[in-house]
């Protein structure tokens, strides 16, 4: 877990990344706030460098659970969530779980309710195909791309690095995806009980959770606005972090405001 930035009385940031990603994809977002703000980035139950336990079931609920008794010594006051992919199911849970807590709600490229229309990752799946199961580090410069629109520059070493890394990791990524797969939570019936200012952040080249996701998560939630990132996939945190940044200032500013 990484903590940066200045302690107040103002609730500090919470951003959490999504499946078989790390605390790292949000620090450029992170240092747009740590000036003024405490910051949070946790990595998930399960993933680079939080516990592994083999023995524990990661579900979306449990996975919160963990992260709300971790949070509860350095957030007891309240937290402003941002979430990506798995992580925006799981800030969405919480929000719904712990409304009085939780101040302000950003969801960028959430999983957590059904796809209206099937994404290409989607249909990877249903052919036999899922992109996230590699056979080796030669095939992950490929997965990247079609996880994210726009690739950040990446020398050659740190590629091969979080290559060996990821494929290194198959088994507890498998483990973890039949666990979720098979707890097959559905959030669409909680999204009305979250009654916090919310912003939907989404990439138009989003090929993991398609854009009717977000119009779910748009129309279920009372407070939200909606943000379509032009030429941006599935990470806006990690291509385009500037604009995520600001998306996600105005929600906690809506937020402290009570708007």
């Amino acid at each position: 877990m990484l903590v940066g930035g200045p302690l107040s009385e103002a609730p500090p940031l919470v951003l959490l990344h999504g499946f078989s990603d790390t605390k790292d994809s949000f620090v450029d977002v992170a240092r747009e706030f740590t000036d003024t703000r405490r910051v949070i980035l946790p990595d998930l139950p399960g993933f680079s460098e939080a516990s592994q336990p083999l023995d524990h079931r990661y579900t979306i609920p449990s996975i919160a659970a963990l992260l709300m008794e971790a949070l509860a010594e350095l957030a007891p006051g309240g937290v402003h969530l941002v979430g990506n992919s798995l992580g925006g199911a799981i800030v969405a849970f919480m929000a719904a779980e712990r409304p009085g807590w939780v101040r302000s709600l950003t969801l960028v490229s959430a999983a957590g309710v059904p796809m209206p229309v099937p994404s290409a990752m989607q249909r990877h799946i249903e052919a036999g195909h899922n992109p996230f199961v590699l056979r080796d580090a030669s095939e992950y410069p490929g997965f990247l791309r079609f996880v994210l629109e726009r690739m950040p520059p990446l020398p050659g070493p740190v590629m091969e690095a979080m290559a060996h890394q990821f494929v290194a990791r198959r088994a507890m990524n498998e483990k973890i995806l039949d666990e979720l797969v098979g707890d097959d939570l559905d959030l669409t019936e909680q999204l009305s009980r979250i009654d916090v200012p919310t912003m939907v952040l989404w990439g138009d080249r989003d090929r993991l959770m398609d854009l009717s996701v977000a119009r779910v998560y748009h129309r279920e939630i009372r407070h939200s606005r909606l943000v379509i990132l032009s030429g941006i996939g599935h990470a806006p945190q990690v291509e385009a972090p500037r604009a995520t940044a600001r998306r996600v200032r105005e929600t906690i500013e809506r937020g402290e405001r009570g708007a």
